[in-house]
């Protein structure tokens, strides 16, 4: 961006989103201008912590509209380049809220007949608290999460977990091997057999991952390490869910110790929404603008499965890649954005607008 240019209402509030550090944790300044930013366009607005709700409108129907106000680290301040906002959250999760908010603005909010809720969490790139706290304060026919789906419709992912696998060992002087018992080669005959582990496939959702994350093993180069231990993610597809995987690993891996990272609740469940009227009326919404529909599966984990599990019928949708969250260069395209802006106010006139 050159000095002196000006941006449009879309672009200039993408900007500030970006230009205002956010990693998970440190969301306060963020959330006080959000709220800012809604109470200017007529919202009721509230704050349990810092997240963000806010409302317009009473009774039924009633739709959602949810975003996260956290990033992953490290800050990244916004440059804009050939049609592109650079920056940490500029598809990951500001593209998206950017696009709601100005969709929002432009709404003729005296003939929106029912409930329009915002929702603008923190904390859901680690442990999804954010969300958790404000579920039951929601109520909602139709859920959109927003999140970088390149503008295409996804009705289901996978789920996460975090497991820790130890393998023991005997330290020992390093000149004399054969007098201890070395964790690290034991983990490594663990992680091969890895491999082999059965991984669910889903007609829908697909294949399973499991990967090795982390491994740390040893402390000093003279000493035979007696404990080794990896860090895997896993990605479950029903009926699979947390206990079950690690039932299945604990018996199939018995030389070793296998726990959960943290507290079951904090990961994230699969979710599958086969069909609802909010996946008709957001195809509704992109061929009314003119766009093409597309509805897909991702493998990225959102909130829309705490929200559907809480009886929200929920769908992700939003600008930007899910290959740029989390990059050291992430961007999301400007065009994308105000053209989500479009088809989230074209959402919100097919559920909300009464033009009797």
């Amino acid at each position: 961006m050159k000095q002196g240019d000006v941006l449009d209402q879309c672009t200039r509030l993408l900007y500030n989103l970006v230009g205002i550090p956010s990693v998970t944790g440190d969301e306060r300044d963020i959330c006080n201008f959000v709220q800012h930013e809604l109470n200017e366009i007529g919202m009721n607005v509230t704050l349990f912590g810092h997240n963000v709700v806010g409302k317009f409108g009473s009774g039924s129907p009633s739709l959602l509209l949810c975003g996260h106000l956290d990033t992953v680290p490290p800050y990244i301040p916004p440059t804009i380049h050939a049609g592109k906002l650079f920056g940490r959250g500029a598809a990951d999760d500001k593209g998206g809220i950017a696009a709601v908010i100005d969709a929002i603005s432009k709404c003729d909010k005296k003939l929106i007949s029912g409930t329009l809720t915002t929702a603008f969490v923190v904390d859901e790139e680690v442990n999804s608290t954010g969300i958790d706290e404000i579920i039951p304060r929601l109520h909602a026919d139709f859920g959109v999460v927003c999140e970088p789906t390149n503008l295409e419709i996804v009705n289901g992912h996978k789920g996460r977990i975090l497991l820790k696998v130890e393998s023991m060992g005997k330290a020992a002087h390093a000149s004399q091997p054969e007098r201890g018992k070395n964790a690290i080669v034991e983990m490594a005959h663990v992680i091969g057999k890895l491999e082999d582990f059965k991984l669910r496939v889903h007609p829908i959702l697909g294949k399973e991952t499991l990967t090795v994350s982390r491994i740390k093993g040893g402390i000093a180069d003279n000493v035979i390490p007696d404990r080794c231990v990896i860090e895997v993610e896993y990605r479950h597809v029903p009926p699979s869910d947390p206990f079950k995987i690690i039932t299945s690993l604990r018996t199939f891996l018995p030389e070793a110790e296998i726990s959960f990272i943290k507290d079951p609740k904090r990961f994230t469940n699969p979710f599958y929404l086969r069909q609802h009227p909010i996946i008709n009326e957001l195809i509704g919404a992109l061929t009314d603008i003119g766009a093409k529909s597309n509805v897909t599966t991702m493998d990225a984990c959102t909130d829309a499965s705490r929200l559907n599990a809480a009886g929200i019928p929920s769908i992700v949708f939003g600008p930007g890649l899910i290959e740029q969250a989390h990059t050291s260069d992430e961007w999301v395209a400007l065009g994308q954005v105000k053209e989500a802006s479009r088809i989230f106010k074209r959402l919100i006139d097919r559920i909300l607008l009464n033009e009797s």
